[in-house]
């Protein structure tokens, strides 16, 4: 058994605290949540990469490892995640359970402080963030952003939603883009992060067997130096943008032997809608599963492609299809996906297809307590929605809902964008060619 509870440290900074002996760690985690924006989307996901260099008691890394080496060997990384169009940046900590340390060694207070301190009493240098951190930083994250395109399935994706969602703030990429990182130095960043600490939604989080009583305590006294501001940002996710009566095309050459085709959709449906349930079974049935007829038809029974799966995006209410193909079967391969999803709006699957989907996903959101990292994903997300539902309360509604649920629900996914990855046209080619057309859906 576990206790939930939340909490309103002050203004615009909210504490989770889940209760549980389940576990031989604790799970911590402090982030910071702004909206997400271009213009400072790098600078966000730096900020937490520079703040863990060291802090002012400890200010390197060396000095860091060994203090958390005296915590039982705890662990605090830093972190940035996307939530639709929000960005939430900071760090995530593993420390051994307080239950299980002798009752003299205050590991609670120690493990809080040490988070805080990272946040508000970082290593500095003529009153500014250290500049060698910085440029190490900078360098490192911009690294990160040109590897994305190593990674061609998760390459294809986020070029999908970039030219789906230009001109949104869900088109920004996690890590922010070269252009804004090359503009990351040691003064604007400074600058940037006294700013961040007046401005921004604060999430803590804390998962172990501590009362929480103590935890609140312990994080009030981590986060005492923490300005007081009511100016801290209200968050939301623009999602009632509907697709238009065309269906946008990319195609995209790069230096690649297999095919990438990712189609996205417009849902209608978000984590804060009734109809939630119904699109994550739905999804399930469609190709959101090894048993999905994405799965069973387009790649095993026909063949069409090496791997064919869906995904929504719960907070903007996306859906993507992402497939890998030859060359040559992309035409075919998305005339069969299309069809797969007209079966699914026409109820064309069998009750045992329906039962082992929301068994399926119910499974899922059950399972979710089993694992701390999990756990601190989900009420995160919560946090944002501003919702309170457990997991069992949404595994629950999951298991009631009905075929024409599903039916619905896949009825309102209309086609917005379809992009293609192929290979080089010609082999002189040294960078990406981009050609984008629209064309109208057929009836």
């Amino acid at each position: 058994m576990q206790d939930v509870s939340r909490i309103e440290l002050s203004p615009g900074v909210g504490l989770t605290c889940i209760q549980t002996k389940k576990f031989k760690s604790s799970f911590w985690s402090l982030r910071l949540i702004l909206p997400l924006k271009k213009e400072t989307a790098a600078f966000n996901a730096v900020l937490p990469r520079v703040l863990r260099r060291g802090t002012v008691h400890y200010p390197t890394m060396e000095q860091l490892s060994a203090a958390l080496d005296e915590l039982y060997g705890g662990v605090i990384e830093p972190t940035v995640t996307k939530r639709g169009e929000v960005q939430s940046f900071g760090f995530v900590a593993t420390f051994l359970d307080d239950g299980l340390v002798p009752d003299d060694l205050p590991l609670l207070d120690r493990a809080a402080r040490m988070m805080g301190d990272l946040l508000l009493r970082p290593a500095t240098k003529n009153g500014r963030l250290r500049n060698d951190y910085v440029v190490s930083e900078r360098k490192n994250l911009m690294d990160d952003i040109r590897s994305s395109v190593n990674d061609k399935r998760q390459y294809a994706r986020q070029r999908l939603t970039e030219e789906m969602c230009a001109g949104e703030a869900y088109g920004v990429d996690r890590l922010g883009d070269l252009s804004s990182a090359k503009k990351i130095g040691v003064v604007k960043l400074t600058q940037h992060y006294r700013q961040v600490l007046s401005t921004a939604r604060v999430e803590a989080y804390y998962c172990g067997s501590a009362d929480p009583k103590r935890v609140e305590q312990a994080w009030r006294e981590a986060l005492m130096e923490l300005p007081r501001s009511n100016e801290r940002c209200e968050l939301s996710t623009d999602w009632r943008k509907t697709a238009g009566d065309e269906v946008r095309r990319v195609t995209e050459h790069l230096d690649v032997t297999q095919g990438k085709l990712v189609m996205g959709f417009r849902t209608g449906c978000t984590l804060n809608s009734m109809g939630y349930p119904a699109m994550v079974v739905a999804n399930a049935i469609f190709g959101g599963l090894p048993t999905s007829k994405l799965f069973q038809n387009v790649r095993e029974r026909l063949s069409l492609c090496y791997y064919a799966s869906s995904v929504t995006d719960k907070h903007k209410g996306l859906l993507f299809v992402q497939s890998g193909m030859k060359f040559e079967d992309f035409e075919q391969a998305e005339t069969e996906i299309l069809a797969q999803l007209e079966a699914v709006r026409e109820g064309d699957f069998s009750e045992s297809d329906l039962q082992a989907a929301k068994d399926a996903v119910s499974s899922t959101f059950r399972t979710i307590l089993d694992s701390q990292s999990a756990q601190e994903d989900y009420w995160l997300s919560q946090a944002v929605s501003e919702l309170k539902l457990t997991p069992q309360e949404i595994s629950s509604a999951l298991e009631h809902v009905t075929r024409e649920d599903a039916m619905r629900s896949a009825s309102q996914w209309k086609l917005d964008t379809v992009y293609y990855l192929k290979g080089l046209e010609q082999p002189a080619v040294e960078t990406a060619q981009v050609e984008i057309a629209e064309e109208e859906v057929q009836a």
